[in-house]
């Protein structure tokens, strides 16, 4: 009941916020300038907004009361009006009837200063019913800036030539009567083959661009990457349809995917439009049948779809520029913009909130039933870790010393081997913030990397669990980090080393690099670690425990320079590929000594030399930690050893990150 209050609220707080907007009259007349849709005066805009479901179905929702109230509670900028081509009751066969529902999605958008794309929502190729359907279109709206026109929804099995053949002459019938309103037009295989629109793109249109569809449950990381591949070669691409469940438009949601596809939109600022605005009985469709005819729909007249759509549009303002309220930083996975997996050890969440008292849910979540840590840091002060206790997730509260405005971080101290914390934002008012552009480092580590034995705040060494003494946090990466001024990201497992861990051989267990391409940092191939950080520098300290004698009890072999120097050569060749400019810096292990620490310089010598003739990429470097006995659990270092380690690396980051 509380939430459903909250959330009554919310519903009248973003009507008020968008109240008396006017989209169109912000933007004017779209323009396409390279491969970004852009205002009147050139300058980068988004569009984004929810499709009507197919007009012969769902022609209630076609109405200027239902946009109105898109524009003022959703935060809409465009409409998508489908008109449906081939079905049963459909243009083809009921035209008068269909264009009338059309026109009346049109005739509403522009009078409430939205835009609205125009599309014949079609899976075949109609050419004469086409051009004289868009003839008509283009004679009566064209003098509107609100249009835009999609030639083509879906081509399912044509091939390109056959839809750019098409799609040429329909556009001669708009120009005739429109020269300037953006148009767009599909590609083949359900507008998921924008590949072959890179190798033959049409020629000679201005304000032209190509659609993109997808469906989260069914469409990865290989669609994103084949359209920016056409980005980049010049093809501007709007993602007129998408959802985040199958392509059906049925079955469950992929929330941590359609989060990836956000994310990637507003990184490439693409336009884009969910499906849809019906009733239907599935996933995609945003509205149960209580739903109202005209807007005014309140939560329990939404679908999950529905409320989503509605949360995610709520990120934009009129132009479409991204409001970031949350920023993840770290090994995370996104299930929301307010939603997230902190995974690996440092994996943090900020944001901003106003008042003396915040609470936020949190959650531990692995396969057993057990707590996890999380440190707090508010206005930049580290106040310290609270539990996070197994079972559902809770409100945990922050106290703060004023109602003002409160900067407020939450960073993983456990590792994750230990399982998750599952962070929900939903009802934390956070205040839109931009956060601060930085260098960046990733440190890849063991157990020292992870901060594992440093904070006995709780328990002293020997008591509770053995994860009670973590503190990522504090261990030297971030302090280095937060030092620098950089980000910090931590790619670290305790135990693992470059060729063999603390007690197992290759043959036993995983080694760090096999699951460093691993978001959880584990063997099982559950989701990939994309490259999207880009650090300036990556740190890489292992080593410590290939060195190790193991627990003394079971058989060790020998310790195998060759295994460890061409594992790390390796290591290094698959880094470099993931992150071409950065600066690679290899570190010894201030808890190997004496000979062994000798040996450890020598190896990282010859890895450095192996490279010594690349020119691609910058130079291996090499710092050595003094050596200490340190203090903390299990001879890991403590705070303070955590503290010296990272002023000894300071001076040498240092010089690193101002070039």
């Amino acid at each position: 009941m509380r939430y459903q209050k909250l959330y009554s609220i919310l519903f009248l707080t973003f009507s008020l916020m968008f109240f008396g907007r006017n989209p169109v009259k912000e933007i004017g007349n779209l323009q396409l300038v390279g491969t970004q849709l852009s205002d009147s005066k050139g300058k980068p805009v988004r569009l984004i907004g929810t499709s009507f479901g197919w007009s012969n179905w769902h022609p209630r929702f076609y109405n200027q009361k239902n946009i109105h109230w898109l524009k003022e509670d959703w935060n809409i900028n465009i409409v998508r009006a489908s008109l449906g081509i081939e079905p049963d009751g459909a243009y083809l066969q009921k035209p008068t009837e269909n264009l009338k529902t059309l026109e009346s999605a049109i005739d509403g958008a522009i009078k409430e200063g939205v835009y609205v794309i125009i599309d014949w929502h079609a899976h075949k190729i109609h050419p004469k019913e086409a051009k004289d359907f868009f003839d008509k279109m283009s004679k009566k709206y064209g003098k509107y800036p609100n249009v835009v026109y999609e030639v083509f929804n879906e081509p399912e099995k044509q091939s390109w030539e056959e839809v750019k053949s098409y799609a040429e002459d329909v556009i001669k019938t708009i120009r005739k009567n429109d020269p300037d309103n953006i148009i767009l037009v599909g590609c083949p295989e359900w507008d998921q083959r924008i590949d072959l629109v890179q190798k033959n793109p049409i020629k000679g249109v201005k304000n032209l661009m190509y659609t993109v569809h997808f469906y989260a449950g069914t469409h990865g990381k290989w669609l994103r990457e084949r359209t920016d591949e056409a980005l980049n070669a010049g093809i501007p691409v709007f993602i007129s349809e998408s959802a985040g469940m199958e392509a059906t438009g049925d079955g469950k949601f992929d929330y941590p995917e359609w989060q990836k596809y956000y994310d990637w939109m507003i990184k490439r600022n693409l336009s884009w439009i969910t499906w849809s605005v019906s009733d239907k009985k599935e996933t995609c469709s945003m509205l149960l049948p209580t739903a109202s005819s005209e807007g005014n729909w309140r939560l329990p007249d939404l679908t999950e779809s529905g409320i989503k759509t509605r949360d995610y549009l709520h990120q934009f303002d009129s132009r479409g520029q991204y409001i970031n309220k949350f920023n993840f930083g770290g090994r995370v996975e996104k299930n929301f913009y307010n939603k997230a997996l902190l995974i690996g050890p440092g994996s943090y969440v900020e944001f901003e909130t106003e008042g003396k008292t915040i609470e936020v849910n949190l959650k531990s979540v692995d396969t057993y039933s057990h707590h996890n840590w999380i440190s707090i840091e508010i206005d930049g002060k580290y106040i310290g870790r609270i539990k996070i206790d197994a079972g559902d997730a809770k409100n945990y509260k922050l106290e703060t010393s004023s109602p003002a405005k409160h900067h407020i971080k939450l960073t993983k101290a456990t590792e994750a081997s230990n399982g998750y914390i599952e962070f929900d934002g939903s009802n934390i008012n956070a205040i839109p913030f931009t956060p601060k552009s930085t260098k960046k480092i990733e440190f890849i580590g063991d157990s020292i990397t992870c901060g594992m034995g440093n904070d006995e705040s709780a328990f002293p060494c020997g008591k509770g669990e053995w994860y009670d003494q973590h503190n990522a946090y504090l261990a030297y990466g971030p302090v280095s980090a937060r030092a620098l001024g950089a980000d910090y990201l931590l790619s670290s497992v305790s135990g693992y080393g470059m060729y063999r861990n603390w007690n197992t051989e290759k043959s036993e267990e995983t080694i760090l690099p096999d699951v460093y391409n691993n978001l959880f940092l584990n063997g099982n191939g559950k989701a990939d670690f994309d490259n999207s950080y880009q650090p300036d520098i990556v740190s890489i300290c292992l080593g410590t425990n290939d060195f190790s004698d193991g627990d003394g009890k079971k058989a060790r072999l020998p310790f195998n320079q060759y295994k460890y120097i061409g594992n790390y050569i390796e290591f290094i060749q698959m880094i470099q590929k993931r992150y071409p400019k950065t600066q690679i810096i290899l570190l010894n292990s201030p808890m190997v000594n004496g000979e062994k620490n000798k040996q450890f310089i020598s190896y990282l010598n010859q890895v450095k030399d192996f490279f010594k003739n690349d020119t691609k990429h910058p130079p291996i470097e090499i710092f050595e930690f003094k050596e200490m006995t340190p203090k903390g659990c299990g001879y890991h270092p403590s705070i303070a050893d955590d503290e010296i380690m990272a002023n000894q690396l300071n001076p040498f980051y240092q010089k690193f990150l101002k070039n």
